[in-house]
């Protein structure tokens, strides 16, 4: 049986049916566990809360910011409780999340845009373990436990209210959709871990890969990247092949470098950088370098290597190009961030005293000290700003937590976002 209420723009739906690694272990909370870019510059943050120092406890908060106005929005219900992490869509424009309220289950996939959501409430006798957001933003893959060492794969449709299962399992560990709108899924056996897709009409499995260890999607969802041993894979769906990349892949050592627009992989290895063009598998150019001591980083346009005070770059799209020295500064170069078109450098020097922001089309540099040590620096699709990710000793509990600022560099104003000093710290060190 199924009801479906309707309280102004946001319907309920009733459905009734038979049932991310710390940075620093044991700690009590985390104002800026995970950040996605969203458009025009807002950011979407998550928080959690462990008072009780248990893995199983742990608690998310959704938060969305908007540089424009300097507001905060708080995503979900007050009383709601969420277990695991927030899915995105493609897009940016879409979350879905699940939660928990009085022991009623949800899940709840809304339009950050325009502020309406769909809440559908579930009877499932378990629990939600993952979730997945197909590029329709409406359809929902979810992985939820149906007994000790027992799960199963279900297909929700928010616009439709329906819900069907696709595949039974023991324990996934990952999932989402390919962008030919089947589902993946990455299985712990006793083996190992299995990848694998079920197709979402017929419902038939496919094991793509066993014994893998390293995963990771494309953001278009159009290839998965994967290794077995020392050996990286770039598998397609629409070829249903594995195309070697590397024999002598560690992730330990260096993980693959992903574009965020999805064209473009750097693979490096000891003595040799390849970029691959991910679509087609093909290898745009190989780069014959000693990477030892260098550190990379890539756009959608651009590849960059920086060496000791120089950074190099190639624009890995445009045929026929070389490495070419970009920039050179006085003393050894930290490069923190880039902005998405290209046009600003943001880094450190060796003592990390300060940020530097080199504008490439100004050819102007831009100096600011800061207080605090740098973890990280997100860049959003607008110029002229960027968001830093700190850390910082917590008080009373001794141990490092991230906290996030918004920084636009031309005004030299820094605003606080998501830190310890503007939170009621009581919150989340006390189990309510």
């Amino acid at each position: 049986m199924m009801k479906k209420i309707l309280f102004s723009f946001i319907p309920i739906i009733f459905l009734l049916f038979g049932f991310v690694t710390n940075l620093f272990p044991g700690q009590f909370y985390d104002l800026a566990y995970r950040t996605e870019i969203l458009k025009n510059g807002k950011i979407l943050f998550v928080r959690y809360r462990n008072p009780l120092l248990d893995a199983v406890l742990k608690t998310y908060e959704i938060y969305m910011f908007d540089p424009k106005i300097g507001k905060i929005s708080f995503l979900q219900h007050p009383q709601e409780k969420l277990y695991i992490l927030p899915v995105l869509s493609r897009d940016r424009t879409t979350m879905s999340y699940h939660s928990l309220i009085e022991g009623n289950d949800y899940l709840v996939t809304a339009n950050l845009e325009t502020g309406r959501s769909i809440r559908l409430r579930f009877d499932t006798g378990g629990y939600f373990v993952e979730l997945g957001l197909d590029y329709d933003n409406d359809t929902v893959a979810a992985s939820i436990k149906r007994g000790e060492n027992r799960q199963a794969l279900y297909l929700i449709s928010n616009s439709r209210g329906t819900i069907r299962r696709i595949l039974d399992g023991k324990i996934y560990v990952e999932t989402g959709f390919l962008d030919n709108g089947n589902v993946y899924f990455v299985e712990q056996v006793e083996e190992g871990r299995n990848l694998g897709f079920v197709n979402v009409q017929t419902r038939d499995k496919f094991i793509t890969a066993e014994d893998v260890e390293f995963v990771q999607k494309t953001a278009n969802g159009d290839s998965i990247l994967y290794s077995r041993q020392k050996d990286l894979y770039l598998y397609r769906p629409y070829g249903n092949e594995s195309l070697l990349l590397s024999r002598k892949f560690s992730a330990e050592r260096k993980l693959p470098l992903i574009s965020s627009d999805g064209s473009t992989c750097a693979v490096i290895e000891e003595g040799i950088i390849y970029l691959v063009n991910i679509p087609s598998g093909d290898v745009l150019y190989y780069i014959s370098i000693d990477t030892r001591g260098l550190s990379f980083y890539l756009t959608d346009f651009t590849f960059y290597i920086v060496k000791e005070n120089k950074i190099l770059y190639i624009e890995h799209k445009k045929p026929g190009g070389s490495l070419q020295e970009l920039y050179e500064a006085q003393y050894p170069i930290h490069l923190l961030g880039v902005s998405r078109n290209d046009r600003q450098l943001i880094y450190q020097h060796e003592d990390r005293d300060e940020v530097i922001v080199h504008d490439r089309r100004e050819n102007k540099t831009y100096k600011k000290k800061f207080d605090f040590t740098i973890e990280q620096i997100v860049t959003p699709y607008t110029e002229d700003s960027f968001y830093i990710i700190t850390r910082t000793i917590a008080a009373g509990i001794g141990h490092p937590v991230r906290e996030l600022y918004f920084y636009h560099f031309k005004a030299e104003k820094l605003f606080t976002v998501s830190t310890a000093k503007d939170t009621d710290l009581k919150l989340y060190l006390t189990e309510e």
